[in-house]
């Protein structure tokens, strides 16, 4: 009779993990979608950025798509927890910088990529500024390194 209880009990917790792991992800109320913006390489992790961004869904480029800790500490330091606030900065900035956007495609098309485990970047011969991406667990994220480029000089 123990072995019964002890077999149910193993099937329930092999059925709860097996649920919680086709759950989608789920940041900041977005559900990820990896086919319509997948992040397996460096190179397709920007193509979803811009593919994002020509979308207009910035809540996904924020949310899934650029640094998360980044976003995260974003989000509380500069709009109080309010996730929907920096989506609107964001796009705002977006709207008002259309060369940041294309210089992405410019970086994307014509890039000379450099990868290792866990972190790629592009850059162009002719433009100082370089785009970088980082792994984490399976996906590739964009990074925000501005400040710290800045401060290193």
């Amino acid at each position: 009779m123990r072995w019964m209880t002890v077999v149910a009990t193993l099937l329930t917790m092999s059925s709860l993990a097996a649920r919680a792991e086709s759950q989608p992800e789920n940041r900041y109320g977005v559900i990820v979608d990896l086919r319509e913006y997948p992040q397996d390489t460096p190179k397709h992790a920007l193509e979803s950025v811009l593919k994002a961004i020509g979308d207009r869904r910035i809540d996904y480029l924020l949310a899934h798509l650029a640094d998360p800790q980044w976003v995260d500490k974003r989000v509380q330091d500069n709009h109080g927890g309010k996730f929907d606030e920096f989506v609107k900065e964001t796009a705002s900035k977006l709207a008002n910088e259309p060369e940041s956007v294309k210089q992405l495609r410019r970086f994307l098309k014509e890039g000379e990529w450099e990868e290792s485990a866990a972190n790629a970047t592009a850059r162009l011969k002719d433009v100082k500024e370089r785009v970088y991406l980082r792994k984490i667990k399976e996906r590739w994220y964009l990074e925000n390194r501005k400040n710290a480029e800045k401060a290193e000089k």
